[in-house]
């Protein structure tokens, strides 16, 4: 039997713990009699969430569960404004396999392994994608396919990474170029937005022209991050009230976006509501002497996002955690949980609903080593959802 363990926000029963109160522990999900539909004890599952609801995926992409608010049809079962689900049930979807989930607020968007991008949920500020005659489609409940940018002849252009901001999607296609929709209103899509009152992109868009090819994305609340290929350099674009635009210049380049460069390059890219965060590759992968994979962030801090001790608002420049040899991070909206080679999981930042793992609520502003029962053996996997977090084992 597959475990995936959940802790934090748990409102619309996006923990899948068969129930809607808060985990302030670990807790064991709970899995719906799907006859035989769940794997084995070897099944890999990626986990990711949005603001009140989740999605599960097996790691061969064979199989597809949700768990958590439906209201937006942001589960894409079918049911209109049907009642929150309180454990893993199984979802349909379009295509051989999946490939990738990211969650909105509300919405959801799945990419394939065909490169085939769909939607689901609230579309009030078209993060749909599904084009003008959408306009007055407030929610669909289906995987809805996501409209081919007007801007690109293409029509069989393939994606391989999707990325979600509270009501704005990125998506980006196997020739490294960045399209985007839904709600522009500080410019999170990198393009300029003359009118506020309808700053809302209908229909995918080509937002990356004139930057260099792009490797990694990811977006924030009304922000987004890009990295390039060569895994250096960084474009961000939207607002940047809490520094979340990080140390920038102080002119955009190619539309709204900005740039900035790493120390070194970065294996993994996220975001949170107000801030950023890589994992900075090895100096060396054949030595590890000293440190290995390092997560340098920044952006907002007042609720100890950036894991230090400071009562800073934010921080422009960035700032390293003390973790040693990192293999992979996660962001919520304002908490991250990070994992080490070896299996060991810690959290930090805001911690309302125990999402960051101290049981105590209290913000954590250091990183958080999870250990205590049913944590008994090594991780495989971390997810994240807005305000709670999953651990694979």
């Amino acid at each position: 039997m597959a475990h995936i363990l959940a802790i934090g926000s748990n409102s619309s029963g996006q923990l899948a713990t068969n129930d809607s109160n808060d985990a302030h522990h670990l807790a064991q999900t709970i899995f719906a009699d799907a006859d035989g539909y769940v794997a084995d004890a070897d099944t890999v599952w990626r986990v990711l969430g949005g603001g009140n609801h989740a999605f599960a995926w097996s790691d061969d992409g064979t199989k597809l569960v949700a768990s958590g608010s439906n209201s937006d049809g942001e589960l894409a079962t079918g049911g209109e404004g049907t009642g929150p689900i309180f454990s893993w049930t199984p979802v349909g979807f379009p295509g051989d396999r999946v490939r990738q989930i990211a969650c909105g607020w509300n919405h959801s968007v799945l990419l394939n392994t065909q490169g085939q991008l769909f939607s689901a949920g609230s579309n009030i500020f078209a993060q749909l994608g599904i084009g003008i005659q959408g306009r007055s489609q407030k929610f669909s409940s289906t995987w809805m396919p996501v409209l081919a940018a007007q801007d690109n002849d293409k029509s069989t252009t393939k994606f391989v990474n999707i990325a979600c901001g509270l009501r704005h999607t990125l998506a980006l296609d196997e020739n490294g170029m960045v399209y985007g929709w839904g709600a522009n209103r500080c410019g999170q899509l990198g393009i300029a937005s003359p009118d506020k009152k309808s700053s809302n992109v209908l229909q995918m868009k080509l937002v990356s022209a004139g930057l260099p090819p792009i490797a990694m994305l990811a977006c924030g609340r009304s922000h987004s991050i890009l990295v390039a290929n060569d895994r250096r350099t960084v474009f961000v674009g939207g607002q940047d009230k809490y520094c979340q635009c990080g140390p920038s210049d102080s002119q955009p380049v190619a539309g709204t976006w900005r740039k900035f460069l790493l120390p070194r390059p970065a294996a993994k890219l996220c975001s949170g509501w107000e801030f950023g965060a890589v994992l900075l590759e090895p100096v060396s992968k054949i030595n590890l002497a000293g440190k290995g994979g390092v997560v340098a962030m920044w952006g907002r801090a007042d609720h100890g996002q950036l894991a230090t001790v400071q009562q800073s608002t934010c921080s422009r420049e960035l700032v390293y955690i003390d973790l040693d040899c990192v293999h992979d991070i996660m962001c919520g909206s304002n908490h991250t949980v990070a994992m080490t080679e070896d299996g060991a999981v810690y959290m930090w930042g805001w911690n309302e609903h125990g999402n960051a793992g101290d049981p105590s609520l209290k913000n954590v502003h250091q990183p958080l080593r999870i250990d205590s029962p049913p944590l008994d053996t090594r991780a495989v996997a971390i997810g994240c959802g807005y305000g709670n977090s999953y651990i694979i084992l």
